[in-house]
């Protein structure tokens, strides 16, 4: 089944950090049940054509039983589909694959029907799956930040909900914690790995005065910090609404499949009427042979090819970038990829890991490689410096 904007709009619903989805309360069924669909309908598809066709072994009963089977199965997600848009007075792709694997049918080739709508409740399937892997992305990203904040409010510690905090709170960030917030640095020195906003994956010092970033990890000292931004709008939320706009944003080709379908479901329609009335009636043709032709031209002209290649492959694109710390500002900018000659990189870490190692030890005086090493690593132990932590794994 095709999917709307308007679905796709709903299904990209963005989360505040640390908020369950409602996707993830859905049960197994309403997660998979166009894959069990699926399988049911090419179990059914199989078991009729191996039993009925090939080896002759199953009776005729059994094999327009097993038809049904295959057809209800399949044509289920694309029959609903067609319904609310008939509601709407519109006829589009899923209307047209229905109509192709009845037609199918009946000219006695339910095989190919069948074989239709399975391939189009799979790629229903694949979307929905696709789907599902964006809002994962989405979500890992909202784990980013912490849901509660320990907060300094008139001479008294306490740990509050990140959403009540406001500007100019205090929050004290302990070693090894995730900055709750956006603000600046009114006490304590730290280093910051700073990765998951800018991609640096080197530790910044951070000091008196300097901002600092929800969703980064504090290093070896103790921070307080003074809020600057709401938890709605600090850097990593404004993140998390651009992976969403990424998501919500059809791709070029997406768009002209939207624009194209429902006038292509006319013309095949009406190219169907006129094989199956002209010749009927103008080159007295026997009408077995002209509703033969015209539902061979329905069956062949269904965009089966279309419908599961867009927009899964898109949405699966982006949400896989997005897990690998890639961010595509919408579906258009990922097809611009195919054309790009040049990429120019700016920080350190994007192309390698970004973080040192100690490779070779060449002693310049009468010290073993081992004692230099075991010296370094005592002189180094109690430094949070990315390379003396180098030294100490080496």
């Amino acid at each position: 089944m095709t999917t709307s904007a308007a679905e796709r709009n709903t299904a990209y619903q963005t989360l505040s950090p640390g908020e369950r989805p409602a996707w993830r309360t859905i049960g197994f069924w309403k997660e998979n049940y166009e894959f069990v669909l699926a399988g049911i309908t090419l179990a059914a598809l199989l078991a009729g054509w191996i039993g009925g066709e090939v080896t002759g072994a199953l009776p005729p009963w059994s094999v327009t039983t097993l038809a049904v089977i295959a057809f209800v199965a399949g044509g289920y997600s694309g029959f609903v589909g067609a319904w609310e848009q008939a509601k709407e007075g519109k006829f589009d792709i899923d209307f047209l694959m229905l109509a192709a694997a009845l037609g199918a049918a009946l000219i006695n080739e339910w095989v190919e029907g069948a074989l239709l709508l399975f391939l189009f409740t799979l790629s229903g399937a694949l979307e929905t799956y696709a789907m599902g892997r964006t809002r994962k992305a989405i979500e890992s990203l909202g784990k980013l930040r912490p849901a509660t904040a320990l907060v300094r409010r008139d001479g008294s510690e306490a740990i509050l909900p990140v959403e009540e905090l406001v500007i100019g709170d205090v929050v004290l960030v302990k070693p090894g914690d995730r900055l709750p917030v956006d603000g600046v640095v009114i006490g304590g020195n730290s280093s910051i790995d700073q990765s998951a906003i800018t991609g640096e994956s080197l530790p910044v010092s951070k000091h008196l005065g300097d901002q600092v970033f929800a969703g980064t990890i504090n290093g070896g000292g103790a921070l307080e910090v003074e809020v600057t931004k709401l938890a709605s709008e600090t850097t990593l939320s404004r993140i998390i609404t651009l992976v969403q706009d990424a998501r919500e944003d059809a791709t070029p080709t997406q768009q002209f499949i939207d624009r194209f379908s429902q006038p292509y479901t006319y013309a095949v329609i009406g190219a169907t009427l006129l094989a199956m009335i002209l010749p009927y009636f103008f080159l007295n043709e026997p009408f077995s042979t002209t509703l033969y032709r015209a539902m061979t031209l329905l069956v062949v002209a269904s965009p089966c090819a279309l419908v599961i290649s867009t927009p899964a492959s898109a949405l699966s694109a982006i949400a896989a970038a997005a897990r690998q710390g890639v961010l595509f500002k919408g579906g258009a900018y990922l097809e611009l990829m195919g054309k790009t000659n040049i990429i120019a990189f700016d920080k350190t870490g994007t192309l390698t890991p970004g973080r040192p190692v100690v490779t070779n030890i060449h002693p310049l005086t009468s010290h073993s490689v081992e004692n230099l090493l075991r010296v370094a690593a005592s002189a180094e132990t109690l430094s949070e410096h990315h390379i003396a932590k180098a030294v100490i794994e080496k």
